[in-house]
């Protein structure tokens, strides 16, 4: 499996995603079910000590698997078909993988991070930052209109609101950019 769609996977999913993706590209060539996926699963981990549902007997739930599988189709990397079984009603998802798109979902997500952090960056740079030394809290920063409706003063404990000098967070915004802009995304 490719490292970048390992990872991806990884972190849409967690381990499970994982064996869910792996279990797609295996069926390719046919139709699998939810039910199916998770069954392949289970076979596959039996002997081992994986267990995706520690608070529970069973090592994997469908609704596990499920849950999954709308987490990938809802980033593009899956899509399903549903049919009515004729006998009982209900639908039944057949589904397959659309890894062979990994590549524009990932130029897709560098481009939102960048948006991102531009967007933060110009906010830092167009935005003078006040704090609190004497508060135990001290993460709290408050723009220059904040502080002034506070008249300067913190509205936690009363003291001073200090003016913040922003320019390592500038820098270190810049270079995440730079980082971003820099990387290089191709599956071959």
């Amino acid at each position: 499996m490719n490292p970048y769609l390992r990872s991806l996977l990884y972190i849409i999913g967690g381990e499970i995603a994982i064996y869910v993706g792996i279990e797609l590209i295996n069926s390719e060539s046919k139709d699998i079910t939810d039910e199916d996926i998770t069954e392949n699963i289970k076979e596959s981990i039996k002997g081992t000590d994986i267990d995706f549902e520690p608070d529970d007997s069973e090592i994997l739930k469908l609704n596990s698997v499920r849950k999954t599988l709308y987490k990938l189709y809802s980033e593009k990397l899956a899509q399903f078909r549903r049919i009515r079984d004729k006998s009982t009603g209900w639908f039944i998802y057949y589904w397959w993988h659309e890894f062979d798109l990994l590549e524009e979902i990932l130029l897709e997500k560098k481009k939102l991070i960048d948006s991102k952090l531009r967007d933060r960056l110009e906010f830092e740079q167009n935005n003078y930052f006040f704090m609190c030394k004497n508060c135990e809290d001290s993460n709290i920063k408050y723009n220059f209109d904040e502080a002034f409706e506070h008249n300067f003063r913190c509205p936690n404990c009363g003291g001073p609101l200090e003016a913040q000098d922003n320019q390592s967070i500038i820098e270190f915004l810049k270079n995440k950019i730079a980082l971003i802009q820099n990387t290089k995304i191709s599956i071959d």
